[in-house]
C-alpha cells in the first residue's frame, strides 16, 4: 500500500513539472514572437515614413508643395502587405486626366525594398 502511495506521489509530481515545463518553453515562444513582431512593425514603420517621404519630396519637385499624403496599409494572412497611398492637393484636382496619370506613374516609380507589398495610389477628390 505504501508503494502505491509513493508512485501515485510520484506520479503526481511528475505531472506538475511536466506542466510547468510546457508552459516556461510556451511562454518562451510567445514572448519571442511578440517581439518579433515588434521589431518587425518597426521596421515597416520606418520604410513606410521614408517612402511617403519621398512621395512628397516628389510632389514638391513637382509643384505641389504641402500635399497631403497618407498611406494605409492591410496585413494579408499570408504576412504580405497591401498599401493604398492617397495624395490630395488642390492644384492636381485641376490637372487634366491624363496629367494626373501621368503623376501618379511617377509616384509609382518611387521603390519600396520590400517585394511582398503591392501599392494602389489615388488622388483624393474632395469638392472644396
Amino acid at each position: 500500500m505504501k508503494d502505491l502511495k509513493e508512485m501515485a506521489v510520484t506520479a503526481s509530481v511528475t505531472a506538475v513539472l511536466i506542466f510547468v515545463i510546457a508552459f516556461c518553453i510556451c511562454g518562451t515562444a510567445a514572448g519571442q514572437t511578440r517581439e518579433g513582431n515588434l521589431e518587425e512593425e518597426q521596421y515597416y514603420s520606418i520604410l513606410e515614413q521614408t517612402y511617403v517621404s519621398k512621395i512628397r519630396d516628389l510632389l514638391k519637385e513637382r509643384g505641389y508643395c504641402n500635399s497631403g499624403v497618407t498611406m494605409n496599409r492591410v496585413r494579408l494572412e499570408d504576412g504580405s502587405r497591401q498599401y493604398t497611398v492617397t495624395i490630395y492637393h488642390r492644384r492636381i484636382m485641376n490637372l487634366a486626366l491624363d496629367e494626373q496619370e501621368e503623376l501618379l506613374d511617377a509616384c509609382r516609380m518611387i521603390e519600396f525594398p520590400v517585394e511582398d507589398c503591392n501599392f494602389f495610389h489615388e488622388f483624393l477628390e474632395a469638392d472644396l
